[in-house]
């Protein structure tokens, strides 16, 4: 697809999701930050299909998915469903060609993923996976020390995240609760996205262990602690946990290495990253030092546009949804593969699965 060539987008799935990527592409666009048209939503509810067209001004509406697959103007597509839908639509929209977001987790297992991954390579369609993770300001900010510093060899990581869980979410979520749709709790919704980030971090995954806690009546794990080795011998250990608090969703994230450290704080009005290195002192990112970072990385040059321009990109709860349209986007127009994408997921998955069956069996579980 040429730079010239328009993108046209459809979106399937206008719940609370959907209407995040809404809300990030529809700045995108009124910006000028990314050219393309939101060409038409989808839902099987069609009430919120058309309250979604309604607020982001979209002109087409369709309650099967079918139906805007078959819509041959429409060149890209945003899976944004429950994750039991995910399959049939990924593969009816790589057999009708068309470029494919999707968010994550990608599906159920690692089978269907690389399933999926199969269906997207044969089609020869660009794929890309809703890793946020890998978007984000400070997060970006610590990859790149490590590519600028010799921090010597990873020693541990530990991710504490913890998501509130309240009666008004689980009634906005109730599919949620229900394995049979999504495939699992805390283990395959949040922990897939720290499992992609440790990999991204410190390498491949060699062993897990893992225990899993039921603490509310959904049907699903509210609780899930892991213990990982990488390949190059460096541990990490991963403890995720749905809670009922009245307090805003929280990620602390610690990584030692030989001659450094490095801390990122990312909660709700307190987000931060602190980095030690061997023979100096601590040292204290702020947001606006990682948010311009973020615009040099995804190649938005700022001295280039206003303030309100690259707010779009930085200081919004939104800012990783866009940046990780923007990068995606942009590496469908150039003709690159997307990254983060359907073979980051497959191995993300494979991690998840065998955490489950470690949590099963009680017993450490080796990745062939």
């Amino acid at each position: 697809m040429n730079e010239e060539e328009g993108l046209r987008l459809g979106i399937i799935g206008t719940g609370n999701i959907g209407r995040a990527h809404l809300t990030a592409l529809s700045s995108l666009k009124k910006t000028n930050l990314a050219n393309f048209q939101l060409t038409a939503v989808c839902d099987i509810d069609s009430k919120s299909a058309q309250k979604a067209a309604n607020d982001f001004d979209i002109p087409t509406i369709y309650e099967n998915y079918d139906e805007l697959l078959s819509n041959d103007e429409i060149n890209v597509v945003y899976v944004c469903t429950p994750t039991s839908k995910h399959t049939d639509i990924v593969k009816a929209a790589a057999e009708a060609g068309k470029a494919i977001y999707c968010e994550e987790p990608l599906a159920h297992s690692c089978p269907q993923a690389r399933t999926l991954m199969a269906v997207t390579q044969d089609a020869n369609v660009p794929s890309g996976a809703g890793f946020l993770l890998r978007y984000d300001p400070f997060i970006l900010y610590a990859k790149n020390l490590l590519e600028r510093n010799d921090l010597g060899k990873p020693m541990l990581a530990h991710i504490r995240t913890d998501h509130m869980y309240t009666e008004e979410f689980e009634k906005m979520n109730e599919w949620r609760g229900d394995a049979q749709i999504v495939g699992g709790g805390t283990l395959v919704e949040h922990c897939v996205h720290d499992i992609d980030f440790l990999t991204w971090f410190f390498g491949p995954i060699t062993d897990v262990f893992a225990k899993v806690g039921f603490f509310a009546d959904r049907g699903v794990e509210d609780l899930a602690s892991l213990m990982m080795t990488h390949k190059d011998g460096s541990i990490s250990t991963l403890d995720s946990i749905w809670h009922s608090i009245d307090r805003p969703d929280e990620r602390h994230i610690e990584l030692f290495f030989e001659n450094g450290f490095i801390g990122i704080t990312l909660e709700s009005g307190n987000r931060f990253l602190e980095y030690h290195l061997k023979g100096d002192g601590p040292i204290r990112i702020n947001a606006e030092t990682a948010d311009m970072f973020l615009l040099e990385h995804i190649g938005v040059q700022s001295k280039n546009g206003s303030i309100e321009t690259y707010g779009v990109l930085v200081d919004t709860t939104n800012n990783r949804y866009a940046a990780l349209s923007y990068a995606f986007l942009r590496a469908i127009k150039s003709g690159e593969n997307p990254s983060p994408n359907f073979l980051d997921a497959v191995a993300a998955h494979t991690i998840v699965d065998a955490a489950y069956e470690s949590a099963t069996a009680g017993a450490r579980i080796e990745i062939l």
